[in-house]
């Protein structure tokens, strides 16, 4: 980087002029990232700069992305489409909010903003008045195949009040989380409550260099225990409880393989050897390398795994509001 970014006027959370420059990244290489890893290209219809900027807000704890890059909806059914993986179906926070929502006996009616194909309205919609929103044409699709009452609108749309306001894994996604949680308080009844479930930065993947789904145009907000605080002193509320979700197998795998990024050798570089006993013997010492390898990996992780769940912290962070005021 040969030049010092615009730095942002206001945190786009508390409003604070106060904030440092916290991570840059290359355009060039997010997209080439990008296209190695997904098979696309997400920004091909965003209008970028060189670099990608992070800031963290010094009062608040916020790290942002200025300017912010967001994904549209074409660009989450792309995602969806191509990997299932992308709306899971059984997640930590999902099981925490259900047992936490159990033990609050003055809700009646709910909204679920960005309920994605509806894993969680699915489990809810039985016991409480249930209602949801998404931008994903292709979830809305799959919801309303379900028989879910869900719609394309958003929380400005809305003129009807809830008992509660649950959002997984989305004020990441936006440029106005400020905007975000004025509207969702809104249609929150007084004494009502409101639900947030976030990647936690200082969470396992923490200790990479860079997580493409943790960046634009993907996710532009990362949220800390400390930005919960002030989100109940900045909208008055209540704080009833903050939990931390442990470290889960697949994620230690997905730390795990930050780290191990094997160059798959070229026919240039392999010796005489190699490439006789490719030719006349059909073994290629590359590939039983390789598997050698993965099976030893393998072998590496189950047994670190226990030690490693006491050092590392698991993906998300949920905190339940109640408003107040």
């Amino acid at each position: 980087m040969n030049f010092i970014p615009r730095q942002p006027k206001a945190c786009p959370l508390c409003g604070s002029p106060r904030s440092l420059l916290h991570r840059w990244h290359s355009i060039s290489d997010v997209r080439a990232e990008w296209k190695r890893g997904f098979g696309f290209d997400p920004f091909d219809r965003l209008e970028t700069d060189d670099h990608l900027f992070q800031y963290r807000c010094l009062d608040c704890d916020l790290r942002f992305y200025h300017p912010a890059i967001c994904g549209d909806g074409e660009f989450y059914k792309e995602l969806s489409t191509r990997f299932a993986w992308y709306y899971e179906k059984d997640k930590w926070e999902f099981d925490v909010a259900a047992e936490l929502i159990s033990q609050l006996t003055d809700v009646r009616r709910l909204l679920e903003v960005g309920c994605g194909q509806g894993h969680f309205l699915t489990r809810m919609h039985n016991l409480y008045d249930s209602q949801g929103l998404e931008f994903n044409p292709k979830a809305i699709e799959d919801c309303q195949e379900k028989g879910l009452n869900v719609s394309s609108g958003d929380l400005r749309s809305m003129l009807t009040s809830f008992d509660l306001v649950v959002a997984f894994e989305v004020l990441e996604h936006l440029s106005n989380p400020g905007e975000f949680i004025e509207e969702a308080l809104r249609v929150v009844k007084t004494n009502g409550y409101l639900l947030l479930a976030v990647p936690d930065p200082e969470g396992y993947f923490s200790e990479a260099d860079r997580v493409l789904l943790d960046m634009p145009p993907h996710h532009v907000l990362s949220l800390s225990k400390k930005t919960f605080e002030n989100i109940a002193k900045t909208f008055q509320l209540e704080i009833l409880n903050i939990q931390q979700e442990p470290l889960r197998f697949p994620h230690y795998k997905s730390y795990i393989s930050n780290f191990l990024s094997p160059e798959a050798p070229t026919v240039e570089k392999q010796p005489l050897l190699k490439r006789l006993m490719r030719r006349f013997l059909g073994i290629d010492l590359d590939v039983e390398r390789r598997k050698l390898v993965e099976q030893l990996t393998a072998i590496q992780l189950a047994t670190s795994y226990p030690i490693a769940k006491a050092g590392l912290t698991g993906q998300t962070h949920l905190a339940l509001f109640r408003k107040i005021a």
